[in-house]
């Protein structure tokens, strides 16, 4: 391979990884330090480093690494960003997006999917800068190879890259026209949604540092051991015996020594870290997803569950609007310069409603009682191969009058359809009734 990750133009990259035992002070340091020249690090002249931010990365990804609540909303958000909901289209004269299905196929793989995510990663991180080879691969006839460029070595509002992380020769410039074909900066223009994370997840860390130091302390029972002999021989020989009896099930002591377990009166104390945790956790979820309850949270009645959903829907469709946005301003040319895909194309997500299976089975009950729906569609949606719609008329006559053979009591007032759907028979059908023996 001659680039990856931590390459840049075929370049190796050296940079330094810290993220273990991060605390909020390094937080706020950093901060101190982003703010201290953001006003002017855009504009410094060439030789100067303001706008390294490398030790901020460091502590994203220690939140990231060693927190499982904001990974598991990470893959919630990329699970519905990521799949067969985007598509390549062209608009008709009607302003409909019609799909070009053989150059969807094309934007539909992994090296694909690691440029949604590179994009969607510049809202949490504040900024990815993408590495779109021109190859394609042999095998698929898909791009070969995207890599997303190590973030400590890019300062993304000089625009530059670092060879060393931190030393500014030697450095590419990413304005120069030699990288742009291939080279795609993604600046959300903040430092990100980790910004605000960052400080809680470190909090909850040691919260739950206090939390395990408490239970051992406070929530295990102590074996009290009591002995009438005054020897510390009698007195350690009853703690061995104790301390054994975990294993051994079987205590032996003297007739009048005693044992009893002492626990303690259960209090309200354990709250202030569970609440401290299940805090931090809500907070996390809502900025990242909007609702906590998409992120495994558990909601009292159905109707708040409901509203959050929609609140999740909404913001799903923010992210996709940015990622339609970057593709087509900045991906979707590129690819077309490189003659990947031809001109006219643009990055969509389909208009597909997204909902659980419950409401998808209503709406399709919905739906065939008014249309035809075809079998394909039926195995698409659901995975189950029907055949002849039952409740579609294979032929219809008579409308609006009276169809030969039909009961005299039917004044023809009612579509076929209706009269279907009221009598569970077509219109004409003979039924015949055991109560009067004859046919009606």
């Amino acid at each position: 391979m001659t680039t990856s990750d931590s390459t840049f133009n075929g370049e190796l990259l050296s940079s330094i990884f810290r993220t273990s035992k991060k605390t909020i002070q390094e937080y706020v340091r950093e901060i101190e330090r982003n703010n201290r020249y953001r006003s002017v690090r855009g504009d410094i002249e060439s030789g100067y480093i303001l706008d390294d931010r490398s030790k901020l990365i460091d502590l994203y990804d220690a939140c990231l690494q060693q927190d499982a609540h904001i990974r598991s909303v990470i893959e919630t958000l990329e699970s519905q960003i990521l799949g067969d909901r985007y598509m390549l289209a062209r608009i008709n004269e009607k302003g409909k997006y019609i799909k070009d299905v053989q150059n969807t196929q094309k934007i539909q793989g992994s090296q694909f999917d690691k440029i949604i995510k590179g994009i969607v990663e510049s809202k949490l991180y504040g900024y990815t800068l993408l590495e779109i080879m021109p190859t394609i691969d042999p095998k698929t006839g898909k791009l070969a190879e995207v890599n997303s460029i190590e973030r400590r070595n890019v300062l993304p509002d000089q625009k530059a890259v670092l060879k060393r992380q931190g030393i500014w020769e030697p450095h590419w410039d990413l304005r120069n026209p030699a990288y742009q074909r291939n080279y795609v900066l993604i600046s959300s223009g903040d430092l990100g949604l980790f910004s605000a994370t960052t400080p809680l997840i470190l909090a909850k860390k040691f919260t739950v540092a206090n939390y395990v130091n408490f239970s051992h302390t406070y929530g295990q029972p102590i074996i009290h051991g009591k002995t009438v002999s005054e020897s510390n021989a009698d007195r350690k020989r009853l703690a061995n015996e104790i301390a054994n009896a975990a294993q051994n099930k079987v205590v032996v002591t003297g007739i009048e020594d005693e044992v009893d377990i002492k626990t303690f009166t259960m209090s309200n104390s354990e709250k202030i870290y569970t609440g401290l945790i299940e805090f931090v956790n809500s907070e996390v979820a809502n900025l990242v997803l909007g609702s906590e309850s998409m992120a495994g949270g558990m909601q009292s009645y159905v109707g708040s569950t409901k509203a959050h959903q929609d609140i999740f829907r909404e913001r799903i469709e923010v992210y996709r609007r940015y990622i339609e946005n970057i593709m087509n301003e900045e991906i979707v040319p590129r690819l077309v310069a490189m003659g990947y895909i031809p001109a006219g194309l643009e990055f969509k997500y389909s208009n597909r409603i997204d909902m659980n299976n419950e409401d998808r089975i209503k709406l399709y009950e919905l739906i065939t009682d008014k249309y035809e729906v075809s079998a394909d569609e039926i195995e698409k949606e659901f995975g189950i191969n029907v055949g002849k719609q039952l409740n579609v008329m294979s032929s219809i006559g008579g409308i609006g009058g009276v169809t030969p053979g039909v009961s005299h009591n039917d004044r023809g007032i009612m579509s076929d359809e209706e009269y279907y759907r009221r009598y569970g028979r077509q219109r004409g059908s003979q039924v015949a009734n055991f109560l009067l023996g004859a046919k009606s």
